[in-house]
This record gives structure tokens, C-alpha cells and sequence, in this order.
């Protein structure tokens, strides 16, 4: 792969990576306001319920793209381990061509979903619905983009998997694999 791809990979990667984190740090905090709001003499906000869904829908948003572009969302490793290699990248292959079509699929109906959002606003606080819907299109988005670049070849090499499982998330250019 090209540098310029593979940095706008890592670039789109950096974003729904730090997505993640935020939408998580906020659910956390959230949550942990609804909790400590059960205490007697400490009335939590009442908007916590409501910021609480938001984050966990672009949690959701942020990190669907990631696990796609790793080979961690759902599979069906009982049928895939069973066959010979060639055959194996066939499957995967097929596979992710299948997801890219059914996201992009959903793509104009997300975009529709997010527009109606115009003008609609959140009931505990005042916020834009469209923010929230827009995670909508975010999901099938992120998908297309990151499957195709697996389809493509992109591979996170496994120690920098291991590096972000450490907390470092550099990208290497010149992995074992010969892969961004």
C-alpha cells in the first residue's frame, strides 16, 4: 500500500480510536453520576440518563470500524478454521465484500435518518438530535472504509496489536509483513 493511504488509515484509525476512548470516559462518568446519585442528599443531573445513550451509541460508532479492520467482529471461526488456506482468504474475503455491500446499502437510509434530525432536540438537554443520529452514518461508514482497506490488504502487524494492548498506538510503516 501506498504511504498516503496508509497514513490516512492510520489518521481515520487515531480518530475512531480516541471516539472510543471519549464515548467510553463519558459513559463511565455518566454512569457513575447515576450511581452515586443514589445516595441519599445527592440528586445526580437528570440529563445523565440521556448522555449515557449517546455515548454508548458512538461508542458503538467509533469501535465497530476497529474491530472490523482487526478481523474481531463477529465470525464464524468453527466454519472458516476448518478450511485449507487459500480457501480461508476466499471466506474473509467474501465475507468482508458482503459487509462493505450490506453498510453501503444502509448508507442513504443513515443519511436520511441523520437529516430528519435537523431541528429535533434532546430532552434532557439541549442538544441537536442530528449529533446523536449522526453516529448512524458513522457505523456503515467506518465499516466500508476499513473493510475495504483490509480487502485490500491492510493488516495491523501483531505487535503493534500487542503495543496498543500496552497503551502505544504508533503506527509502524515498516512492518514484518510488508503492510502499513
Amino acid at each position: 500500500m501506498t504511504g498516503l493511504l496508509c497514513r490516512l488509515i492510520g489518521v481515520v484509525r487515531r480518530v475512531c480510536q480516541a471516539g472510543t476512548i471519549a464515548s467510553f470516559a463519558v459513559l463511565s462518568i455518566v454512569t457513575l453520576l447515576q450511581v452515586v446519585g443514589r445516595i441519599p442528599w445527592f440528586d445526580a443531573p437528570v440529563y445523565t440518563e440521556e448522555v449515557a445513550r449517546f455515548a454508548l451509541i458512538y461508542l458503538v460508532a467509533f469501535s465497530c470500524g476497529l474491530a472490523a479492520l482487526r478481523g474481531e467482529l463477529v465470525n464464524v471461526d468453527l466454519f472458516i478454521g476448518l478450511l485449507p488456506p487459500g480457501a480461508r482468504k476466499v471466506a474473509e474475503a467474501l465475507s468482508l465484500v458482503l459487509v462493505i455491500g450490506f453498510a453501503a446499502a444502509i448508507v442513504p437510509g443513515s443519511w436520511g435518518y441523520m437529516v430528519n434530525g435537523f431541528g429535533e432536540r434532546a430532552r434532557a438537554i439541549d442538544f441537536s438530535m442530528v449529533w446523536v443520529y449522526a453516529a448512524v452514518l458513522i457505523i456503515p461508514l467506518s465499516l466500508i472504509f476499513f473493510c475495504t482497506a483490509r480487502l485490500f490488504g491492510y493488516r495491523i502487524p501483531k505487535s503493534e496489536i500487542a503495543e496498543e494492548a500496552d497503551g502505544a498506538t504508533a503506527l509502524n510503516p515498516n512492518s514484518e509483513d510488508g503492510r502499513c
